[in-house]
C-alpha cells in the first residue's frame, strides 16, 4: 500500500531533532506531552524505517487529539495496511472517507485495501471513483488499469495504463502491465512494445525479459525470443518458467538434447516435477527413444496421475511401438481428464480403430464433431468411421453436412457418390461425380484407375459423367 505524506526532512538540524523526538517518545512516560507536528513526524520516521506499529502508536495519539482528522485516518488505514490488518485498515479509511468524501488519495488507497481482501469488483469501483475526482493522478489510473484487467475488462486497462504512461513514461510498472493487456488482445506488436519500453527503464527484470520472450514466441521470432529466455535466466538462474520456455523453444528447432538438459536443470533445482519429466519424454519421443519416452512419461503420472498430456503422450508412443490396446487406454484416460481437447480425441479414435474397436471410434468421431462442429474435416472423417461400421445412410448425412461446410472440396463430393451409390441412388451419385470431376479434374483419372466396376460400367455413366470407356 501507499501513503502520501506531506513531509520532508532535508536539513541536518531536522535530523538531530526528529532523532531527539524518536530518544523522547520511546523513553515516554503517561504523562509525556508531543503536540501533534512532532507525532506526525515521529509516525514518518517509523513509516519510513518500516516500524509500522510504532508509527501507528505516533498515529493513535494524534487521534485522541484530532479525531476528526481525515488525513490521520487515512495514515492510520495505511499503516494497518503494511502490518496486513486489512479489515482495520479498510474501516480507518471509511471514516477517512467519511470525513472527506472527494479526496482522490483516500479513494486510492481504499481501493488497494479491498483489492488485498479480495475485493477486486469494489476495488474498481474506488479507483475509478479516485480517476473521476482527479483525472491525471497517474497512481490511480494505473492501480485501476491493473484493477480492471484482473476482472478482464483489458481495453478499459489499456486507456487507464496509457494515461498513466503519458503522464509518466518513467512509471516503475506501467509499461509491463501494458505488456501484458496487449498481449491478451494479441496484439503482440504493441505488447512487444511496451516489454522493450520496461526494459530500457529496467534492463534487470527477469519477468520482463521472460514475458518479451513469450510474446516473441507468438510472433514466431524463435531466435529473439531464445535469446530473450537465455537473459532471463542470466539474470535470475533460479527463474524456473525461463527454463520450461527455453526448453520448449530449444524443442521447436529441433535441438532436443539442450532441451532435455533444461527440463534436467528445473528437476536439479526443485525436485520432481511433472510438467520437466512431460516435457523431457516428448523430447525422447522426438529423438525416437520411445522407451525412455515411456519411462519418462510414467515418472511424470507417477508425480500427477491427472496429467492429460502426459497421458496423451504415452497414448502416442504404444501407438509407435504397435501397442494399440495401451494406447487406446492411455488416450482414453487423456479425454477424460481434458474432454474438450480436439488433439487427444483424434488421437483417441485413430487408436480405436487402429485397435478393432469400431464402435467405440464412431463415439469418439461423433465427440469430435460436437468439439468442432463447423470443421468439414471432422465431419468427413465421422462419416469414413461410419461407412466402416456399415452405417452407409448416417455416413451419407455426416458428408452432406461436410459439403454444406465447404461445397468446394471435391474428396467429400467423390467419396459421397461411393455411398450414394451403395444406396442404389444412381442419379444423385453421377451428380456428385461430376461435381468432384468439375472441382478437380484429377479426380476423373483417379476414377478411371480405380473406380468399382459396377459404378464405372453402369449403362447411364458415359452419359453422365463423360468418362469414354
Amino acid at each position: 500500500m501507499s501513503i502520501y505524506y506531506d513531509y520532508r526532512d532535508d536539513d541536518s538540524s531536522e535530523g538531530q531533532n526528529i532523532r531527539a523526538l524518536i530518544s523522547a517518545f520511546e523513553r515516554r512516560s503517561p504523562e509525556t506531552y508531543f503536540d501533534v507536528d512532532s507525532l506526525d513526524k515521529i509516525a514518518f520516521h517509523y513509516f519510513e524505517s518500516g516500524r509500522f506499529e510504532e508509527a501507528l502508536s505516533a498515529i493513535d495519539q494524534i487521534l485522541t487529539v484530532q479525531p476528526f482528522s481525515a488525513y490521520t485516518w487515512l495514515k492510520r488505514g495505511v499503516l494497518l495496511g503494511n502490518l496486513c490488518r486489512y479489515e482495520d485498515s479498510h474501516q480507518s479509511l471509511e471514516k477517512a472517507l467519511s470525513l472527506n468524501p472527494h479526496d482522490s488519495e483516500i479513494l486510492l488507497n481504499m481501493g488497494l485495501t479491498l483489492e488485498a481482501l479480495g475485493c477486486d469488483d469494489e476495488a474498481v469501483k474506488r479507483f475509478d471513483e479516485a480517476v473521476r475526482l482527479d483525472p491525471l493522478n497517474e497512481d490511480a489510473n494505473f492501480h485501476l488499469g491493473c484493477a480492471s484487467a484482473r476482472l478482464g475488462r483489458i481495453e478499459e486497462a489499456v486507456a487507464n495504463l496509457q494515461m498513466c504512461a503519458d503522464r509518466n513514461p518513467e512509471h516503475q510498472d506501467v509499461w509491463f502491465e501494458l505488456g501484458y493487456c496487449y498481449d491478451i488482445l494479441q496484439d503482440f506488436e504493441a505488447s512487444l512494445g511496451a516489454y522493450s519500453h520496461q526494459i530500457d527503464l529496467d534492463p534487470y527484470s527477469c519477468e520482463t525479459w521472460f514475458n518479451k520472450g513469450v510474446v516473441l514466441t507468438k510472433l514466431g521470432r524463435m531466435e529473439e525470443a531464445l535469446h530473450c529466455y537465455d537473459l532471463t535466466l542470466d539474470i535470475d538462474p533460479g527463474f524456473i518458467p525461463g527454463y520450461h520456455n527455453r526448453g520448449n523453444t530449444l524443442a521447436l528447432f529441433g535441438r532436443f538434447e539442450e532441451a532435455i538438459e533444461c527440463y534436467q536443470e528445473i528437476l536439479d533445482r526443485l525436485g520432481d516435477d511433472a510438467q520437466a519429466y512431460c516435457n523431457m519424454a516428448l523430447a525422447a519421443a522426438e529423438l525416437d527413444e520411445l522407451d525412455r519416452s515411456i519411462r519418462l512419461f510414467r515418472k511424470s503420472l507417477s508425480i500427477e496421475p491427472d496429467f492429460a498430456m502426459a497421458w496423451h503422450g504415452l497414448g502416442c508412443c504404444y501407438t509407435e511401438l504397435g501397442r494399440h490396446r495401451l494406447a487406446v487406454r492411455a488416450h482414453t484416460k487423456a479425454t477424460e481428464l481434458s474432454g474438450d481437447n480436439l488433439d487427444f480425441w483424434c488421437c483417441r479414435a485413430d487408436a480405436e480403430l487402429i485397435a478393432g474397436y469400431k464402435r467405440k471410434a464412431v463415439k469418439s468421431f461423433r465427440r469430435m464433431t460436437e468439439l468442432l462442429p463447423d470443421d468439414h474435416r471432422v465431419w468427413m472423417e465421422y462419416a469414413s468411421v461410419l461407412s466402416q461400421n456399415g452405417k452407409t445412410r448416417e455416413a451419407c448425412k455426416a458428408y452432406e453436412r461436410a459439403i454444406k461446410l465447404d461445397p468446394e472440396c471435391p474428396t467429400t463430393w467423390y467419396q459421397y457418390s461411393e455411398l450414394l451409390f451403395m444406396l442404389g441412388k444412381v442419379d444423385l451419385c453421377l451428380d456428385a461425380l461430376s461435381k468432384s470431376f468439375e472441382l478437380n479434374p484429377e479426380y476423373k483419372k483417379r476414377f478411371r484407375k480405380h473406380c468399382p466396376p459396377e459404378i464405372y460400367n453402369h449403362p447411364r455413366f458415359r452419359e453422365r459423367v463423360g468418362i469414354d470407356y
